[in-house]
């Protein structure tokens, strides 16, 4: 029995798409990368902040994990660390392959009325000025 190989020009190709999965392309892409939070409530102190069901780094973005990243639409959850309360965005968070494409770092930015905002970079992420500002005025009105 003799076995037939495909050409190279065939075998190249299918291999790196073998390599690369769907990982991504396509609709449904997934991206590792570092992740982290920010959350800018003063009145309590968050935990398990989660992406899509994966956990996420905390601590105003000095606790970071790699994480699965997915590209759509996202569930953000996050617990408050005194009673145990599960706070949840809500707003839509829609992640594009354009935020995520060339970058290193995925911070949800946990606004005090359970919005929450999604920032990428190649750098270290910082706090937003949004997320600062409303901080800033409720550590003033306590």
């Amino acid at each position: 029995m003799t076995l037939i190989y495909p050409k190279k020009e065939i075998l190249i190709p299918v291999l790196i798409f073998a390599l690369i999965g769907c990982a991504s392309v396509g609709p449904n892409a997934t991206y590792y990368m570092a992740t982290t939070s920010f959350k800018y409530d003063p009145t309590y102190v968050s935990y398990m902040v989660e992406l899509n069901s994966h956990e996420i780094g905390a601590g105003f973005g000095s606790g970071v994990n790699t994480s699965l990243v997915k590209v759509g639409p996202q569930t953000i959850t996050w617990k408050d660390a005194k009673t145990g309360e599960i706070h949840s965005a809500k707003n839509q968070v829609i992640i594009t392959k354009e935020h995520l494409k060339g970058k290193k770092y995925l911070a949800a930015h946990l606004y005090p009325d359970d919005t929450v905002e999604i920032t990428t970079s190649n750098n270290w992420p910082n706090p937003t000025e949004k997320g600062l500002k409303w901080q800033d005025e409720m550590r003033k009105n306590k």
